[in-house]
């Protein structure tokens, strides 16, 4: 009997060694690996992503929503990067030997670590990465569930057209995948709409100083500047566009959460009226699921971060992920196909919106709502009417 036994571990053993799926527990601790930037020029918004996690987690212990399963949640530092996080992922799944991963933050370091997750057969959520077909092109153990920027984008397009009045537009992006694509299709969906592009440029993201640019704008006088921008350069950005006294709107496409980028340019933000796409601001808009997210998080991060830190859709998009871990759980338990199959057939009302996947494991985005928002004098926030 104890050389069957014997045997019987080591064929299970030799199984897993081989990426094949072993037999997984009725009950008991699942583990989920996430992801995210606890450090480096990101952690502003890694840290109080994981304080979402953690929340949601605890809830979903304390309520049984994973049915028969505790979640136990690891954390790995990915930094935003694509080599540390594909480092991060493999070390959540060869040595903490999680059975799901959530992550990363920036859709570079999403994709690598999608890499490690779909080598090593362990679904995986990508909860805030936008970046257009990270889900598709990763493989079948991998789900999207954010909005791509192609939607996004065309999203912004037609918003823009409802909410201001313009015939001539400049559209200024990062020479990279992130910013040439959101110029592609932002021009794309405006020249449709005879929308006349009358400056387009890409610059790159070492180059810190847009005055050059600025007095280019000055020039072709459009009626409307729309921009790409990551979130060191829109601060830089948005201070030399202000000192400049231009006078023309402008939209962000891409800059840190509302509140954090206003605390980064002071009053600059709410001088210019700064407008930006986002999915969620805590304003009498948000609904009551949503209000009560923000109710439990706010004091939650003041206190890990030392100021007050209201809720913003990254939070919520981490939150709703481990919920959506919990529910395909408690449907298709913990084994590696059958939890595939559930998270494919998800259908679940989150915080940010409802949820469910298409044939390519992608978000359908029609359970989202979006909205511009748009900074007041005063350093507040306001949804554009």
């Amino acid at each position: 009997m104890r050389r069957l036994g014997l045997l019987a571990a080591v064929a299970l053993a030799t199984l897993s060694a081989c990426g094949g799926e072993a037999p997984a527990p009725a009950s008991g601790v699942f583990k989920i690996g996430v992801v995210l930037p606890l450090t480096g020029s990101t952690a502003w918004g890694g840290r109080p992503a994981r304080i979402a996690a953690e929340l949601a987690a605890r809830e979903v212990n304390e309520q049984r929503l994973a049915g028969p399963y505790r979640l136990q949640l690891e954390f790995a530092d990915g930094a935003c990067a694509p080599r540390t996080a594909y480092a991060a992922a493999d070390k959540l799944i060869s040595q903490d030997g999680v059975g799901m991963l959530i992550g990363e933050w920036c859709s570079s370091a999403s994709i690598a670590a999608a890499q490690v997750a779909n080598d090593a057969k362990v679904p995986m959520l990508v909860q805030i990465s936008t970046a257009d077909g990270i889900a598709k092109n990763a493989g079948p153990y991998v789900f999207q569930a954010i909005m791509q920027n192609a939607v996004i984008q065309e999203r912004e397009a037609r918003l823009l057209l409802e909410k201001f009045r313009f015939k001539t537009v400049a559209i200024l992006v990062e020479n990279n995948d992130f910013g040439l694509s959101f110029r592609d299709n932002m021009r794309r969906s405006l020249e449709n709409a005879n929308i006349r592009v009358v400056l387009d440029v890409a610059q790159d993201r070492q180059d810190a100083n847009w005055y050059s640019i600025i007095t280019r704008i000055k020039g072709v006088e459009p009626d409307l500047v729309v921009v790409s921008i990551s979130a060191d350069q829109a601060a830089t950005f948005v201070k030399q566009y202000a000192e400049s006294n231009l006078k023309t709107p402008l939209f962000s496409d891409y800059t840190p959460p509302p509140y954090i980028f206003e605390q980064q340019v002071g009053p600059l933000a709410g001088r210019i009226g700064l407008v930006r796409g986002a999915f969620f601001v805590d304003s009498p808009a948000a609904t009551a699921r949503q209000k009560a997210f923000a109710a439990a998080f706010a004091p939650l991060a003041e206190r890990e971060v030392g100021e007050r830190r209201p809720a913003v859709h990254w939070d919520i998009v981490t939150y709703d992920a481990v919920m959506i871990a919990a529910d395909a759980l408690r449907r298709g338990g913990a084994g590696t196909a059958d939890l595939l199959k559930s998270l494919a057939a998800t259908s679940h009302d989150g915080v940010l919106g409802h949820y469910e996947f298409d044939a390519d494991r992608q978000i359908k985005p029609e359970g989202f709502g979006f909205l511009f928002v748009r900074t007041t004098p005063d350093g507040g926030l306001e949804v554009v009417k």
